[in-house]
């Protein structure tokens, strides 16, 4: 028998935890769990084992369980009632093969591949069981401060029964704080019983796995509809409080294999922006922001000008990103996340994420009707990453017009004259890009030009079909020096000056 330590991580996939929820809280973004959990995943292909144990937690930056290169003991056992745990030693060993460590929306989650050859294995019935785990203090249905995981099977000969697995690995679930039903799903094909796990390792509270549950069919229900005896939801579920469920799954045959939940009880959140990245040369910015422990059910970012407090930007979303447009270029701004749940909203603290918004501006200085080459354009760059390229490019093939590095303020400013080999007949994208915050910030402008070389159309839009002259299609993608040349060259402006339209 062999124990592991758990690995503390950070956040949970909200694709995974969709999939595991079946019927959730209608949230769809949060971070963070304080808890290791698994799910079962057992196979056997030829005489080769394989078993996936699947945890996690708040953040990367604890010991694994067993450990890559660390083992697992085969046991033998009498009967599938034996308790789990107290079997004999085999000899055969399962091997740690690989880790793998994956930041998620909602948690983080370590999965550890065990994998050894049972060719030795006479005739039996087995187990793989693994414990001393470590859990988040204070569940309130349970003293216990390590858990096991375990799963059963038999062979005959060359053949292997193995017991049921999970559709999906359930993790981590949330619980209303206003007693809304919670459904978890353990559906696992093959399964004919599921029970509550409740030993000496794993004491509940009372008699039931959990107060105001229904448990039926691989299908647990937690929510003030179904209290009984007295029982008072929002009395026993109090905001930020977690709970525990592990079940048994069993085949016809009563090869067993179990998982374990962590429920936490919403609370108000207490968000945080953790990045930005800015789109349409510095008008736009896309902005990530956490909660820890909790599901979001609605976000909103706003940003204030720290010079001119009437200047004001605001976006919000159900999910991550946040987009917030209409920014300032060269200007500062205090940006606060606000994020909301059944249990109430909360904001982050003023002061604790500025940024400066980028600007930049591609001026044409001809129009419809002049000679294209020759010709020249302005640009112009501020609140840029500092020492950082920027470039000028007309697409289709890109045609670079000027590459350059910004200042050690971040800033910029070139005139660029047009050369004749640009005079390419078709329509053309001019594309200006340099980097803000180590992200990509462009802006561009569209012309058409005719055989002769002359400007028969300025546009601070793409055309609707996005056919350019056979010089190759822009790629915002593009490498700064390359992608930014695109954007000078290509846009007229009438007599006056015209600010090129930013794009992704």
């Amino acid at each position: 028998m062999n124990s592991f330590v758990i690995r503390r991580i950070r956040s949970i996939s909200a694709a995974a935890l969709g999939a595991a929820l079946v019927v959730g809280l209608g949230a769809t973004s949060a971070s963070a769990s304080h808890f290791r959990a698994s799910g079962p995943d057992f196979v056997v292909d030829g005489q080769v084992a394989t078993w996936v144990v699947t945890t996690a937690w708040e953040a990367n930056d604890a010991d694994s369980f067993v450990g890559e290169g660390g083992t697992t003991e085969v046991l033998s056992i009498d009967s599938y009632a034996d308790t789990p745990g107290e079997g004999t030693g085999t000899g055969v060993l399962l091997e740690v093969i690989s880790e793998v460590v994956s930041d998620e929306p909602l948690y983080a989650q370590t999965v550890e591949t065990f994998r050894g050859d049972l060719s030795s294995l006479g005739d039996g019935l087995y187990e793989l069981y693994i414990d001393n785990c470590c859990r988040v203090d204070d569940i309130e249905n349970s003293i216990a401060e390590d858990f096991s995981q375990w799963v059963r099977f038999s062979k005959t000969g060359s053949t292997y029964s193995v017991a049921p697995r999970l559709s999906v690995p359930i993790i981590y679930a949330p619980l209303s704080i206003t007693g809304v039903t919670t459904l978890v799903s353990y559906a696992a094909p093959g399964a004919v019983s599921w029970s509550p796990v409740s030993d000496e390792n794993y004491p509940y509270y009372g008699s039931g796995a959990l107060p105001c549950s229904t448990f039926s069919g691989g299908a647990l229900q937690v929510g003030a509809a179904h209290c009984t005896g007295g029982d008072v939801y929002t009395d026993i579920y109090t905001e930020g409080s977690y709970w525990a469920f592990k079940v048994q799954i069993a085949d016809a045959a009563g090869r067993q294999s179990v998982a374990e939940t962590l429920f936490r009880v919403e609370s108000t959140p207490e968000p945080y922006i953790d990045r930005h990245v800015w789109l349409n040369g510095g008008a736009r910015a896309q902005f990530w922001a956490y909660a820890p422990d909790v599901l979001v059910s609605s976000w909103v970012i706003e940003c204030t000008n720290t010079s001119d407090a009437g200047d004001v930007v605001s976006g919000s979303a159900t999910s991550l990103p946040i987009t917030v447009n209409g920014f300032t270029g060269g200007e500062e701004y205090d940006c606060v996340a606000s994020a909301t749940n059944g249990a109430g909203t909360g904001s982050s603290d003023p002061g604790d994420y500025v940024i400066t918004a980028p600007s930049l501006l591609l001026e044409l200085q001809f129009s419809v009707g002049d000679f294209y080459a020759g010709k020249t354009a302005v640009v112009e760059g501020t609140g840029l990453d500092p020492y950082t390229d920027y470039s000028l490019v007309m697409f289709s093939d890109p045609l670079p017009l000027l590459e350059g590095e910004t200042d050690g303020d971040g800033s910029f400013y070139e005139e660029v004259t047009v050369p004749e080999e640009a005079c390419i007949p078709g329509r053309h994208e001019l594309q200006l890009a340099g980097t803000a915050g180590d992200s990509p910030v462009t802006t561009s402008q569209w012309i058409e030009i005719d055989e002769n070389c002359i400007v028969i159309e300025i546009r601070d839009s793409a055309w609707g079909d996005d056919e350019l002259a056979d010089t190759g299609a822009a790629n915002a993608a593009l490498p700064v020096g390359i992608a930014a040349l695109i954007t000078a060259l290509g846009a007229a402006l009438l007599i006056a000056r015209r600010r090129g339209e930013t794009t992704v």
